[in-house]
């Protein structure tokens, strides 16, 4: 397989994907079963979290053969044991029908990113259920697309593609949509939701879709989007270490990528109304596989009956999920693309960070430490922190972890804004 094109790899897992969405429940466990095996066999072989640390040893019985009944017995990783164990989840080896690897971080909603490998099979099926999603939704095709990014500058890294940095003025982004001619687009909700706020009618007249992925997508915002910009709005759940979980399926619930990841779910007696914390293992992480892999999120699971895509389970939502754009005295919306992780680096050793917003004037940075910092590095955080944030009172603050009191969902967001948006 690695040695097609991608366009060829393309059209195979589309048609593959276009029968698989139709199966039965039985057929779609059978060929998950068998693709976890494929997985765990290669992590411990290949992987030294796994291997050295016998952590997949309930799935195999004495004479080495595969047992799925041990599933449940193999210890969940969380994201922040992923971080910490990094280097040791690369894999030594892939298998060639894989591809080759790309080396690529999460975003950093969590404070620290996670460094990961991702196979050239994992970067083309996240492509077909994207375009899959758009299907159902009739907005194929794609002519011309955008990505909103947190960091780095505006770019073109293929003919028709754009890279909108989140953190540039909102008037500014919607200018480079314009003379893109961008017809689709994927950001987060806040983000397009900005965009709504700032573009007139006539400034995006090619934008018709809106693949709103990285929060929670809220009904009101869902309605703000579509009624200013005159776009559909397509709902995405999906990480970077994982592709797409889920996707809005042809009857607007969202679907869960049962071709690509298997997703742990509730009994048929469990109510769905009761959160459900994702427990997930995408099925081509040859590089670095997340095997039974908490990334923080809860979702609720439907029961209601299918049609459409019968072989694809539903979600009622996705919970807990939604990062905060800050605002400047003003009362503008801002990403504060000048605050930079590998900055923080230079300075001190740390955990987790986050900047919380408790007023139009001030805010301040949580960070969690192993060890006291020296008067030094305290001087050099509290004038960074001054520096990156110029029209805000600031402040820093060591705490021993973060959490943003809430019952559910990721431990906290990156962006924390804790004052009414009417403000």
């Amino acid at each position: 397989m690695s040695a097609l094109p991608a366009e060829i790899i393309f059209q195979q897992l589309a048609q593959a994907f276009a029968r698989s969405q139709d199966f039965s429940r039985h057929e779609v466990l059978g060929r998950q079963i068998a693709l976890l095996e494929r997985l765990v066999r290669h992590a411990d072989a290949h992987v030294p979290f796994y291997r050295d640390g016998k952590r997949l040893k309930s799935l195999f019985r004495a004479d080495g053969s595969f047992d799925i009944t041990g599933w449940n017995d193999v210890p969940i990783l969380t994201r922040n044991e992923a971080k910490a164990h990094e280097g040791e989840l690369q894999s030594d080896s892939i298998p060639t029908d894989m591809g080759g690897l790309e080396t690529s971080s999460t975003s950093g909603s969590t404070g620290t990113p996670l460094k990961f490998r991702r196979t050239f099979v994992q970067r083309v099926a996240s492509e077909v259920l994207l375009n899959r999603a758009l299907r159902w939704r009739r907005l194929w095709p794609v002519q011309r697309f955008a990505t909103s990014i947190y960091t780095g500058v505006a770019s073109a890294p293929a003919p028709g593609m754009l890279n909108v940095p989140a953190g540039l003025d909102f008037a500014q982004q919607i200018e480079l949509l314009r003379q893109n001619q961008t017809t689709h687009a994927i950001a987060a909700p806040s983000i397009a939701a900005a965009w709504a706020d700032a573009a007139t009618e006539q400034d995006l007249p090619d934008l018709i879709a809106v693949i709103a992925t990285g929060e929670v997508l809220r009904p009101e915002t869902r309605t703000k989007i579509e009624r200013k910009l005159k776009v559909k709005v397509v709902n995405l759940y999906s990480t970077s270490e994982l592709g797409p979980i889920a996707s809005e399926g042809p009857d607007g619930r969202l679907r869960i990528s049962e071709e690509t990841l298997f997703l742990e779910g509730p009994s048929a007696t469990t109510d769905p109304k009761v959160p459900t914390c994702v427990v997930v293992t995408p099925f081509y992480a040859f590089g670095t596989p997340l095997i039974r892999y908490a990334p923080g999120d809860y979702v609720r699971f439907s029961k209601a009956n299918i049609k459409n895509a019968p072989g694809l389970r539903r979600l009622e939502d996705v919970i807990g999920r939604q990062r905060n754009l800050l605002r400047q005295p003003d009362g503008s919306l801002f990403i504060p693309r000048h605050f930079l992780a590998r900055v923080l680096e230079t300075i001190l050793d740390y955990r987790e960070w986050q900047l919380v917003q408790t007023s139009l004037m001030d805010i301040m940075l949580r960070i969690v430490v192993p060890h006291p910092p020296s008067s030094q590095q305290w001087g050099a955080l509290q004038e960074y922190v001054k520096n990156s944030l110029p029209n805000h009172n600031t402040s820093v603050v060591i705490v021993d972890r973060i959490e943003n009191n809430i019952s559910s969902g990721k431990a906290y967001d990156m962006f924390l804004s804790l004052i009414d948006a009417s403000q």
